[in-house]
């Protein structure tokens, strides 16, 4: 009976370490969205990205490598904000 409690409790909280990763991941997204990618997406001057049915690894390596009139952002952003900007959008939908 012991294992399955501690066994349970870790289930536990793993799930709730993964919670507040993601969302910590979504916050951090959101504020690099805002300064980098609103100007252009929210504009008119490229994709709206609330309706995108990319997968995260396809967003991810749009937004590091650019493309289709987007400009690269492997050398402006390092590789966790280019990750949580890339979940934030995926997030969006």
């Amino acid at each position: 009976m012991k294992k399955i409690l501690g066994i349970v409790i870790l289930v536990f909280l793993f799930s709730c370490g993964e919670n507040n990763s993601n969302s910590s991941k979504i916050s951090s997204g959101k504020k690099i969205y805002s300064n980098n990618c609103v100007s252009c997406h929210q504009s008119g001057m490229a994709p709206d990205l609330t309706y995108n049915e990319l997968k995260l690894s396809e967003i991810t390596h749009q937004v590091k490598n650019g493309g289709n009139g987007m400009p690269s952002f492997k050398d402006t952003l390092s590789e966790k904000e280019i990750e949580d900007v890339s979940y934030y959008i995926y997030k969006l939908n």
